[in-house]
């Protein structure tokens, strides 16, 4: 069952009080799949799309962020088809890691506290393996304080 879930690209555990929330997807380039659990905390997970505006405009807040703060792991999951994105990314590099959608993108982010799917949608998950910060829309400066200052 697992491996089949692996393959479709898309395994997530539902975020309730208590429970963790995990996922697992591939790389944009699909040589590898990520699994939440096991990267580096705390993490920030970032879903967008290359049509919408906040998205993009965040994209450089996010990369730089991911830069100056090496402890933390920065997640890009873009929910565009993998082609679309890679030719959105060629124009607009980032050094983040992004990640491709699984079949259940709107589950994955409904499961994170996003219900109504709306992007982009930014959480983090703290090194005891919990939400501690979620926004939908865009970020901003204080945004960044707060993760850095709650998200230890």
């Amino acid at each position: 069952m697992i491996r089949s879930l692996l393959l479709t690209g898309l395994v997530f555990l539902p975020a309730y009080a208590g429970e963790s929330w995990d996922f697992t997807l591939p790389t944009l380039d699909g040589d590898r799949f990520i699994q939440l659990k096991h990267v580096t905390k705390p993490a920030l997970i970032n879903f967008w799309g290359v049509d919408c505006p906040p998205c993009v405009h965040e994209l450089p807040a996010l990369d730089n962020f991911s830069r100056l703060n090496p402890g933390w792991t920065v997640l890009l999951v873009n929910t565009d088809t993998p082609a679309l994105a890679q030719r959105f990314l060629e124009q607009h590099p980032v050094q983040a890691t992004v990640l491709r959608p699984g079949l259940n993108i709107s589950g994955l982010m409904r499961a994170a506290g996003n219900r109504t799917g709306a992007l982009p949608f930014t959480l983090v998950v703290d090194r005891h393996e919990a939400i501690c910060f979620r926004k939908t829309g865009a970020l901003e400066a204080h945004d960044f304080a707060q993760m850095q200052q709650n998200c230890q």
